[in-house]
């Protein structure tokens, strides 16, 4: 993997996610925060917790630790999420915008929002961003389904065929 090719991959996930939050406009307040019977709990909940883990490991690659995950009740609408995560984005971005195909190889190491000691491959933890948010997304268009919200397409072949 080089590092241009997970920037696209990047650019492909702030393109999907960008997608869904179109689907996300069309809940109404309440239905942002209900409880559904899958995954995380809320809508909310899937997306603050997408967003919350991007902003947790690149806060790690920038040598910061912190101790905590995002929580969903400091985000009461969509719209303090998506501020909140256009912050995460440019960080993201910019952290991107200098990563070398060297750095990708590298060993990091890190703590756990518990204090536990890991390490791993910058190019393993940057594509697990990507694969995770993925993941997410998947499960929010599942729950605006069950909510009777139409959803979109979000794989990666969509955005390759839209950028040509």
């Amino acid at each position: 993997m080089t590092s241009d090719y997970l920037r696209l991959l990047f650019d492909y996930h702030y393109w999907a996610m960008r997608r869904v939050w179109h689907c996300i406009a069309n809940l109404t307040p309440e239905q942002f925060v209900q409880p559904l019977d899958y995954s995380i709990g809320s809508i909310r909940s899937q997306v603050v917790h997408t967003m919350s883990a991007e902003w947790l490991w690149f806060e790690r690659l920038q040598g910061r630790s912190p101790t905590h995950v995002l929580n969903p009740d400091e985000y009461p609408t969509p719209e303090a999420v998506q501020a909140a995560w256009r912050e995460v984005e440019a960080n993201s971005r910019a952290f991107l915008s200098t990563i070398t195909d060297e750095q990708l190889g590298q060993r990091f190491a890190y703590r756990t929002t518990r204090g536990m000691p890991f390490e791993d491959e910058v190019g393993n933890l940057l594509f697990h961003i990507v694969n995770h948010a993925t993941d997410h997304r998947a499960q929010i268009l599942a729950m605006l389904h069950t909510l009777g919200v139409a959803g979109v397409e979000q794989d990666l072949l969509f955005y390759l065929r839209e950028r040509e």
